[in-house]
């Protein structure tokens, strides 16, 4: 199995555990992705635009935006408000706010692939997502898991490495 078909075999695998389609593509692919791989790869293609650019609107609870899903995430969380900027700009440089983004890079082992809005691998967002809240690509779910990641690991959003760098001046670090 070449490396696209593997990717293509996890995500697909990975929808299929978490209940889930990743939305449709937002735009023509580069030649040679099929379709499981291209709405993977959204992020990867440049969708910069914010959700309704990446995913055209499409998608699994895509009513509100960014702005609703954090609140909507905060309130079943219990976190305070004041977590919303933070993971907005956790979201920005994880997803560029994209629910259906992959980070799929060359060579990389697909069982690895960070998936979703806060870009969780797989088996963290298995470990951290609420009952009955277990699709990787629905934005509400993926940041609920992220925050209890964020809220078990680090305590606060302002302490994981992505945020304490940009504090410093210097770029972004994935968390």
């Amino acid at each position: 199995m070449d490396g696209i078909a593997a990717v293509e075999a996890r995500i697909a695998e990975i929808s299929q555990r978490f209940g889930a389609a990743p939305p449709p593509p937002a735009a023509a692919p580069p030649d040679g992705f099929s379709a499981a791989l291209r709405s993977a790869l959204a992020v990867q293609g440049g969708a910069t635009g914010g959700l309704d650019a990446a995913v055209g609107g499409a998608g699994p609870a895509t009513g509100g935006g960014i702005d609703a899903w954090i609140a909507e995430a905060l309130a079943r969380t219990g976190v305070p408000a004041s977590w919303a900027p933070a993971l907005r700009t956790i979201a920005e440089h994880e997803s560029s706010l994209n629910p259906a983004a992959a980070n799929v890079a060359a060579g990389a082992n697909p069982g690895g692939t960070p998936l979703g809005l806060m870009q969780m691998l797989p088996t963290t967002f298995a470990a951290h997502a609420q009952p009955g809240h277990r699709n990787i690509f629905d934005p509400v779910d993926n940041l609920s898991a992220a925050i209890d990641y964020i809220r078990s690991r680090y305590g606060d959003p302002a302490a994981t490495p992505g945020l304490r760098a940009l504090a410093r001046g210097d770029h972004y670090v994935g968390y």
